[in-house]
């Protein structure tokens, strides 16, 4: 019984690393978890990949200390509790570390594929594991704009369509160019092009103000936006092709930020909720956000 009791409690901590607690997540997940984890400790020296090798599996780190050796540039060293080699999975390229085991590590593994299969048939669990990477790459993206504030881009949108209200083939154009939504598919981004919405403001009007819950997501299509948030200060402005607050914006209970218009400003938005719905009903938008926050998270750390 104590067996047992224990190898679940290991199932719920691995699952409560991508941000799905006990009770957050159906039973039969973790019942079909424990079906297809190994366990699989290491020793001070061991490799558990190499660079090259194909992503066959994600590793719960519960215990020990791995150092990840890329081909060029230094390493870095992480400690458990953490997840390994999930990147790789998600954008199902090879290796691109090579991780040693500084210490005796204890190990759970899950086949990569098996792990995917889940989330596609647990939507729960696809969502907790979307916001939990979301949360993680927004508190990273912050830390960087504490030292360099990000500015506006070039503009991206043609002249004339920032003259007119977009037809629905070019709001698609606008999801499409937005690097978090690009690798959705077509077909699932022009559902969310159906939903979405044009907004104005003119300059100093608020896209929306820090301490209010608000539930649209804003892509600029003209126009500068900045935004700000305190405790600690953080400062972000933006033009067009980008989502006001980048990854911040897709967090269910985010409310720090403010933002307001520089100059006149339209937006593209669209509803979080059916952000979440067309995710639900298209699983290759689950793996693209995924996909898309792992590249950001690799970006922001190294």
């Amino acid at each position: 019984m104590a067996d047992a009791r224990t190898s679940r409690i290991s199932r719920e901590l691995f699952l409560a690393a991508f941000g799905a607690g006990p009770g957050h997540v159906e039973p039969w997940v973790i019942d079909r978890l424990t079906a297809v984890v190994d366990e699989d400790d290491a020793r001070r020296g061991d490799t558990l990949y190499r660079v090259g090798d194909a992503p066959d599996g994600i590793y719960f780190l519960r215990q020990g200390r791995v150092e990840f050796v890329p081909e060029k540039g230094p390493g870095r060293v992480m400690d458990g509790p953490s997840v390994l080699g999930r990147f790789d999975a998600v954008l199902a390229r090879p290796r691109t570390r090579r991780a040693i085991a500084l210490t005796d590590l204890q190990l759970l593994r899950v086949p990569a594929e098996a792990w995917m299969d889940l989330l596609e048939d647990s939507f729960q669990l696809a969502r907790l594991s979307v916001t939990s990477l979301t949360r993680t790459v927004a508190q990273l993206e912050e830390r960087a704009w504490t030292e360099s504030p990000p500015g506006p881009t070039q503009p991206v949108m043609p002249a004339q369509m920032n003259a007119r209200r977009l037809d629905r083939l070019e709001r698609l154009v606008v999801l499409v160019d937005t690097p978090l939504l690009r690798g959705a598919g077509v077909q699932t981004l022009s559902d969310l092009a159906g939903v979405s919405e044009e907004a104005s403001f003119e300059a100093g009007d608020d896209l929306f103000v820090a301490g209010a819950r608000r539930d649209r997501v804003h892509i600029i299509v003209a126009g500068e936006v900045e935004a700000h948030r305190e405790n600690p200060r953080v400062e972000w402005r933006g033009g067009p092709g980008e989502i006001v607050c980048d990854v911040a914006s897709l967090g269910e209970t985010e409310v720090a930020w403010g933002a307001r218009a520089v100059t006149r400003v339209r937006t593209l938005a669209f509803r979080f909720e059916d952000w979440l719905d067309l995710m639900e009903e298209h699983f290759e938008m689950v793996r693209s956000t995924l996909g898309a926050l792992a590249l950001q998270c690799e970006k922001l750390t190294g």
